[in-house]
């Protein structure tokens, strides 16, 4: 059984293939013959290849006698072929109007579907997209995009979301395919790493005779664990599964962080040291381990949040610095690798992103409080 997968004038087919008692499928592109593992993926890379070979790399020999005719006339009025650009810029204005506010309710209503339990990354998206010009999105051009501030982080991200979105609407053919998207031509801001804030042993001892009792695990396994806030306090209007005390498994001192837990939705083992099982075995449950309010977020009737009451026994809160902290403090005890994976990240941007390079001397100081240390 075969089948054909076909883009205007380009058909491609994808025929069944068995190789050591296993089925495949493959299709010819060019040159080479492609493999997939399933009907569905050769389907969708074929539709792909199609959709290239049509709209930028077009094979002859699939032209029909009246195309053939018409690139002739077109060679003959323009030998150069130097209106191709203008032609294309043109076509694509010609195509149905699709205003960027209803694009852009698609786009997140598909993000939506398929957020899993956080909606962290759909709600920045919804808030830098909605700064895109309510216009047709093919008469958009790069100056009419807003000036973006804060940080040259923050603006990158906000423009990493607008590229996101505007490569999306290409593959829905709200824009011409084979063209840089307005976004993609402003100038990228400039994005300095700094060194990350760490916390030293005597302000974590600080942190943690300030903290309120009901915040003590999160404190406690941010700075020994690098769990983040997110594990142990998810936003109340998330339907993440928090870090629970049945997570702990005591007589293996590890802590294994399921997947429905976990920002990245991956499984991992973390292990507990003695000075974190010292701390919070004692507070130990059932259910959830930390509060319901996420420690950064001010209750009701006026009161400080608990990083804004802590930080000021500190001279100030220092963001994601107790995660910091633990990378950098870790590293030096059983190295990046190793630190990158009970973090949940990966080596490479725990070294661009959160380690400060302490001496095994400064963890060792460390990871000794709460046993005299």
């Amino acid at each position: 059984m075969t089948e054909t997968v076909k883009y205007r004038t380009v058909s491609i087919t994808i025929r069944p293939w068995n190789r050591k008692g296993r089925e495949y499928w493959r299709f010819k592109a060019g040159d080479k013959m492609v493999v997939r593992s399933t009907l569905e993926k050769a389907k969708q890379d074929a539709r792909t290849h199609a959709q290239a070979t049509y709209k930028g790399t077009l094979d002859l020999d699939t032209l029909t006698p009246a195309q053939v005719a018409a690139m002739k006339r077109m060679i003959d009025a323009d030998p150069s072929c130097r209106l191709v650009d203008a032609f294309l810029v043109w076509h694509g204005k010609q195509a149905p109007k699709k205003n960027s506010k209803e694009a852009v309710a698609e786009f997140i209503a598909a993000k939506e579907a398929n957020r899993g339990r956080s909606r962290h990354n759909v709600d920045n998206l919804t808030r830098h997209l909605a700064k895109i010009p309510d216009a047709n999105l093919a008469d958009i051009a790069p100056a009419d995009f807003p000036p973006i501030p804060g940080s040259a982080r923050t603006r990158s991200n906000v423009q990493a979301a607008w590229v996101t979105f505007f490569r999306w609407c290409v593959k829905r053919d709200y824009l011409p395919y084979g063209e840089r998207t307005a976004p993609e031509k402003l100038d990228k801001p400039i994005v300095v790493r700094s060194i990350p804030a760490t916390w030293s042993p005597a302000e974590l001892k600080t942190l943690l005779a300030n903290v309120k009792s009901q915040y003590l695990p999160w404190l406690a396994l941010a700075a020994l664990a690098g769990i983040r806030t997110e594990e142990v306090c998810p936003d109340p209007n998330s339907d993440k599964s928090p870090l629970a005390w049945e997570d702990f498994v005591w007589d293996r001192s590890i802590i294994i962080m399921r997947p429905e837990t976990a920002k990245t939705g991956r499984r991992r083992v973390i292990p507990i040291p003695e000075s974190l099982r010292a701390i919070i075995e004692p507070l130990k449950g059932a259910g959830s381990v930390g509060p319901h309010l996420p420690p950064h977020t001010p209750p009701k009737g006026h009161k400080l949040a608990e990083t804004t009451r802590l930080g000021a026994c500190v001279g100030g809160w220092r963001r994601n610095a107790l995660r910091h902290s633990f990378i950098s403090y870790r590293a030096a005890q059983v190295g990046l690798s190793q630190t990158a994976m009970e973090a949940g990240n990966s080596e490479a941007e725990a070294r661009r992103s959160y380690n400060d390079a302490k001496g095994k001397d400064e963890a060792e100081e460390w990871f000794g409080i709460g046993q005299g240390g």
